[in-house]
Order: C-alpha cells, then structure tokens, then sequence
C-alpha cells in the first residue's frame, strides 16, 4: 500500500502518518508508563460566532490528550504527549489526530539541557516565532542568564497548530481541507534572557530568527529577524514593558524590504484585599507602505484581540483590561479594545468597503470567568461583540460581530 503524501490530496495519508506515529512512540515507551508519570488532559472547547470566520457560525472540538514522562537513566528523560480531536462543523463530524509535545531531555546538569524532537521555542516578542517546533534545541545558563538556540522543520506540523501562513499559497494550503501539514520551512532562532540588565531590577530578552522557504515554486519567503523586549517594575505593583522587532523580507523575482513591529505593555496590581489588576497594552505592525518598507510578517501568525481576530500583519490596536480574583476559585477579567489598519490592502474581510483608505477598523468589548473548582479542573466561559460601525472600513451595513466560548479540561 502507498500512502500519498501530496500536500493537497494527502489528508488521509497523513492522518496514517500521523496515528502510526503516535502509536509506535506509545507502544515504545508502554514499559515506562506504568511505573512512571503518567496522564491524560480531556479538552471540550465550544465557539459560537456571526459565521464569516472559517469555523463558521457553530464549531465543537473535544481532545483527549495523554502524556507520559519517563526517565532514561540519571541525565536522560523522555515526554510524549499526542492526542485525537473530533471537530464538529457543518454538522459534520471530523477526527484528527495530533502529535503533542515529544521530545527526549539530556539535562547533565542545571547549567545545560538538550532537547530533540517536538518541542517548545519562542522568541522574545510572542507574535514572531512561538509554538512546537520539530527539531533540536539547546538551554546554557552563562552568567546568571538563559540562552536558547535550536533548529527546526516545520513541515511535519499540523497546519493549524503551526499557522504558518507567509504568503498566498501558504493561505491557500491552510484553507484546503486536504491538506493536513504546514507549510515547509526550515527556522533557526537563538534568545537571550537576563534579569537585573545593567544593576536595575528590569528584564531584557533578545532574540535572532531566521526561516528559509522549502516550499518550492515561484513565490518563496524567506525572512530574517531582531527582536527585543525589556520590562521593568515600576514601585511594588506597577511593571512596564516594551518590545520590537525589525524584519528583512526576501521574495523571488522581487526586491526585499524592512519590516518592523512594536509593542507596550503596563499593569498595575490594585491596592486593597482583592486581587485585581489593571492593564494597558499597545501593538504595531508595519503595512505595505512602499518598496522598502512593507508588511510585517511572522513565522508563526496569531490572531490579535478577542472578538475580530485579525491576523497581525498590516494591524495596529490598543486595549485595556481589568482582571480580578473574585474567589480562591472564580476569576474574570473584561476588555475593551480598538483596531487600526496600518495599510488599506493587507487586511480582509468580507464587510469591508473597498473604496475606504481610513484606518479606523472599529472597537470591540469582551468579557469573561473561569471557574477552578479543583486544581484539575477548569470551566471557562466568554464573550463579546465587535462594533464596525465604529470605525470607517467596513461597509454601513455590515452586521456587528460577535463571539462567545466555552471551555473546560479535566486532568488525570
């Protein structure tokens, strides 16, 4: 039997790949799994929207994820963790299969610590590289410091886990529903992390990405990027923070451009015997201004916001929120946010009008609870609405969008 592997017409043969994969790593280590760590996570997510995103108007994914740790003599240790999702959209059931975190740890000593396999990397700012990567990392600890360095591959991931969408055959490949992997690309980063940067309490992250299109075809990408964040406490309750990343784009067949993107962040902890907090956080990413100057675009693509969830390139916002300890075991927090376009193509929707050039894309309102009855168990449940008419993008027509969610994982 040959499984066919085309990234269009492939699905079933990679849900094959998939499960023998998972099987074997499971049935490999079942020795371990008695007399070791062991458990199993049980994920119910529920989302309710207007219908214009792609899991449309009613959406139901519920995943049981086991994982078990093992250790492989005194330096060496294994994690697997996988699991299969049932999606229900369209009235249609779907299964998926997943491989999680899985990786083999070489820790000799605090100082240094290996890893191999489908493991955790992220960037100093959130939104340019961040997720499970298959690969090999490597953790120092000079001067007081962390350093991170790895090399990754990403096309062995589930597409929408990864999101990475880089360019239009990369939007076309996740919007196929025959097509199950990511996008093929080949990502190195390393980050620096130091507290205490230059005799101050403040932290300073720094970090270099670069990725390499292995795609193929006549419209490859391939970026490099800087980034930095710094946070520094401001009293006893109050903590600032700032960010940014510059970003060199390279196209085929087309000249290469700088990209740049920033962030602001600042909480305050209240005074009194509840336990809330006040935050206020900006975010920018470049557009498509020029030759020179254009479109901001992330490894790893994530929406911003709660309610529209624009992805980030060619997006500016602003949002405060409160958040608040209402019980040892109930908390809730409630959000305002305002969108801005940072150019008038990059951004889509389907109520936009096409003749606006403002960049006033509308503000949004957000609420949420999250119940924690039993340190494994998690009941949570939000909503909220984006109003266009509160920009000047959309259409005056468009209906108001709305959102609302419901969650709960129990652990074993």
């Amino acid at each position: 039997m040959t499984l066919n592997l085309n990234r269009r017409t492939g699905d079933q043969g990679a849900r094959r790949v998939c499960r023998a994969l998972l099987c074997s790593l499971l049935f490999a280590a079942a020795p371990a799994v008695f007399s070791q760590d062991f458990g199993l996570a049980l994920r119910q997510n529920a989302f309710f929207s207007d219908g214009e995103k792609s899991y449309g108007a009613v959406e139901y994914t519920g995943t049981a994820v086991p994982w078990f740790i093992a250790p492989l003599g005194e330096q060496w240790d294994l994690y697997v963790s996988g699991g299969i999702s049932a999606f229900l959209s369209d009235e249609k059931w779907k299964p998926l299969p997943e491989l999680y975190r899985t990786e083999v740890i070489f820790n000799p000593n605090p100082g240094f610590r290996l890893r191999a396999g489908r493991v955790p990397f992220a960037g100093s700012l959130s939104y340019t590289m961040t997720g499970l990567f298959d690969g090999v990392s490597v953790q120092l600890a000079p001067g007081g410091g962390r350093l991170l360095a790895g090399i990754f591959y990403t096309g062995l991931l589930y597409k929408k886990a990864a999101y990475i969408v880089m360019n239009p055959e990369d939007r076309a490949d996740y919007n196929d529903k025959d097509v199950y992997f990511a996008s093929r690309r080949l990502a190195a980063g390393i980050t620096w992390e130091q507290t205490g940067i230059f005799e101050t309490p403040g932290d300073l992250s720094a970090s270099g990405i670069c990725q390499f299109d292995l795609n193929g075809g006549g419209a490859l990408v391939h970026s490099q990027y800087l980034e930095a964040q710094f946070s520094m406490p401001l009293g006893m309750s109050v903590n600032a923070g700032l960010g940014a990343a510059l970003e060199l784009v390279e196209r085929t067949e087309k000249s290469p451009y700088a990209a740049f993107a920033a962030s602001a962040e600042f909480r305050w902890m209240l005074p009194g015997a509840l336990q809330d907090m006040l935050s206020a956080s900006g975010h920018f990413s470049s557009g498509a201004w020029n030759d020179r100057a254009g479109v901001f675009v992330p490894l790893t693509s994530q929406a911003m916001g709660k309610i529209l969830r624009p992805d980030f390139p060619g997006i500016a916002l602003v949002e405060a929120a409160y958040t608040a300890r209402l019980h040892r075991s109930v908390s809730a927090d409630l959000s305002g946010a305002y969108y801005f376009r940072t150019d008038d193509t990059t951004y889509s929707d389907p109520g936009v009008n096409i003749l606006s050039v403002s960049p006033l894309l509308g503000a949004e309102v957000y609420g949420g609870f999250n119940w924690t009855p039993f340190s494994d168990i998690v009941l949570g449940f939000g909503g909220g609405a984006f109003f266009p008419r509160t920009g000047k993008v959309f259409r005056d027509d468009a209906d108001i969008k709305y959102r609302v969610t419901l969650e709960a994982v129990i652990s074993f």
